[in-house]
């Protein structure tokens, strides 16, 4: 497990959320050794499907030629990026899913894998999260606009 990657992923998703006004994440080491795990496996079976399970998640799949990278923070601000399309309300929006995923108030953990293929042409990123977001219903509470 890359430790720097998680921390990085961990420091960029506390300081979009400090952003919403929504508490910080914390770093589970269950949920770190799964998305470890499952980001291999996406890597070995060069698949790109969502897990299924009790957390949610977040995934990024890098495509190229050369010396690939994607750092903590890139795939982060990603996955924020999709801010650019919510419509804030109450309805779940799954476009933007990794955005509202990234900020949902009510999760409190996470965990982060990253994992190349065998040639070295694209990387997997996996983030879990613990309790999950996206629920109907549930945006206006957990999706806050930025403070300022």
């Amino acid at each position: 497990m890359d430790e720097s990657f998680n921390r990085a992923c961990l420091l960029e998703h506390n300081r979009l959320r400090e952003k919403h006004g929504c508490p910080p994440l914390t770093l589970d080491s269950k949920l770190t050794k799964d998305a470890q795990e499952y980001a291999e496996f996406l890597a070995k079976v060069e698949c790109f499907v969502h897990s299924s399970g009790d957390h949610g998640e977040n995934m990024s799949l890098r495509v190229g030629f050369g010396k690939l990278n994607i750092t903590g923070e890139e795939v982060t601000n990603l996955w924020y990026r999709e801010i650019e399309n919510y419509k804030y309300g109450d309805k779940v929006q799954m476009e933007c899913g990794h955005f509202t995923q990234v900020v949902w108030k009510d999760t409190k953990k996470a965990g982060f894998g990253r994992a190349y293929t065998k040639d070295g042409r694209k990387i997997y990123v996996v983030g879990r999260y613990y309790p999950p977001g996206n629920y109907q219903g549930c945006c206006k509470l957990n999706v806050p606009r930025p403070i300022s």
